[in-house]
């Protein structure tokens, strides 16, 4: 059987592997994971539909490799490998890397395609950007996130003890902080106390400090936001908006809608929706720096940053938001989070965004300065909405009332446009926010 590099989505021709976690030689049952794939946008696993022996790695970590192009040969015992053999191994000069074998996982279904030999290709489902650890939901109806399936199973609890003792804290879902409470309480394994020698230039560590790696996610957003703080010379400009109007009408809206929505509307799809808008006067905004030129694009693919259970960041992008109400872009926004926590974004839901929006209010933020997320020019910082005092002005003349406050800020390449511009579609944009009148698109 062949084994060839997945497609990994619309808009990605090639895949780098990043890890095998099998070696020439090694059983494959369905379901394992045989290896992982890096993009410039995701990480993704691959697993096994057939089983055999893994006879020929063509590809080896750290080399990549076309969609479609043979990456190795699984074979039963008496089977000889197949003609893939020959064809792929000018797959790329650096095959024959291997890595140490990983553990297996839930067998996926198999999707086969004829290829030149007149036979089958063996596809791989892929998974992303966690392994399957279980399911999703336990029988109790409590759910448990993608992070802390994988921490159960890593930790050897039960997952359905760990569901029951959720539900009885009143918990509808199982999430990182309980499976570390449930370690906690379990008997500590014996550990070895000899502390390694610090590498020249690393800090000695004690016994008082708790060593957190950085995480696959984590360490490709550290990668790709220090080259953007680097090269794209930021500016943050920033506008108070008055959300007092718009949140009334937004609270009718629920009230009269929720159920047959099946959600509620936040403040974020009216950002959303308002920023579409604004987008309109000032496009320059909503393009890319691509040398000494700027590709302004004439649609808007919204990139929305997704919290991972403060696990590391994603951005799935809501493609065409120009076109959407502010319902429709609610619903897309909302199925975007849901895939992202459930770890089931794509390249492609990752790729091509041409302007994004980073969301810190519901975490009461007063002011955020988000990095550009390059090749975008920039990129817009919703912050807490609270009640503060405001001038109000009437035929009585002014006077102190209370309003609903928002920051909006941008950051933006300045190497793209100037502070004018940006402050024109900061003014802009808290104008729609404050006078549209929103009934409209409900």
């Amino acid at each position: 059987m062949d084994v060839v590099m997945p497609q990994l989505g619309e808009t990605v021709s090639e895949g780098t592997i990043s890890t095998w976690f099998k070696a020439e030689g090694d059983a494959v049952a369905e379901g394992d994971v045989l290896f992982e794939i890096e993009t410039d946008k995701v990480s993704m696993e691959v697993q096994a539909v057939g089983a055999g022996v893994l006879r020929k790695i063509h590809v080896g970590a750290g080399a990549t490799a076309p969609v479609g192009a043979v990456v190795a040969v699984i074979a039963g015992k008496a089977e000889p490998a197949s003609k893939g053999d020959v064809t792929a191994a000018t797959a790329n000069p650096r095959a024959g890397e291997t890595m140490p074998a990983g553990s297996p996982a839930p067998a996926p279904v198999p999707v086969p395609r004829m290829n030149g030999h007149g036979g089958l290709d063996l596809f791989f489902e892929v998974r992303t950007p966690e392994r399957n650890y279980g399911k999703a939901e336990a029988a109790n109806g409590v759910k448990i996130t993608p992070l802390a399936r994988r921490l159960i199973a890593e930790a050897g609890l039960d997952a359905v003890t760990m569901a029951e003792e959720a539900a009885r804290q009143g918990k509808r879902r199982v999430v990182k902080a309980d499976v570390e409470a449930a370690r906690a309480r379990a008997p500590a394994a014996p550990v070895e106390t000899r502390q390694p020698r610090p590498a020249q230039g690393q800090a000695e560590i004690g016994p008082e400090v708790d060593v957190v790696p950085l995480n696959r996610i984590r360490k490709r957003s550290a990668e790709h936001l220090s080259e953007a703080w680097r090269t794209v010379p930021h500016v943050v400009q920033a506008v108070e908006a008055d959300f007092t109007r718009l949140d009334k009408m937004r609270r009718k809206a629920n009230e009269e809608n929720a159920e047959r929505w099946d959600f509620r509307l936040s403040y974020l799809p009216f950002i959303a929706r308002a920023t579409c808008l604004a987008i309109r006067d000032y496009p320059q905004v909503n393009a890319r720096l691509d040398g000494e030129r700027l590709l302004v694009a004439r649609r808007v693919h919204l990139g929305i940053a997704v919290d991972l259970d403060h696990d590391g960041l994603v951005v799935p992008v809501v493609r065409g938001a120009d076109d959407l109400t502010l319902v429709g872009l609610a619903r897309a926004i909302n199925e975007a989070v849901a895939r992202a926590r459930a770890g089931k974004l794509t390249a492609d839901d990752l790729s091509g965004a041409t302007y994004s929006i980073s969301n810190s209010g519901t975490f009461g933020t007063m002011f955020t300065a988000p990095i550009v997320n390059a090749p975008q020019v920039a990129i817009l910082s919703t912050d807490g909405v609270r009640k503060k005092p405001v001038v109000v002005s009437d035929e009585d003349g002014d006077r102190i009332g209370v309003g609903l406050i928002g920051i909006l800020a941008q950051s933006f390449d300045h190497r793209a446009f100037d502070g004018a511009y940006s402050a024109a579609f900061l003014a802009r944009l808290r104008t729609i926010i404050e006078t549209r009148d929103w009934s409209q698109e409900i």
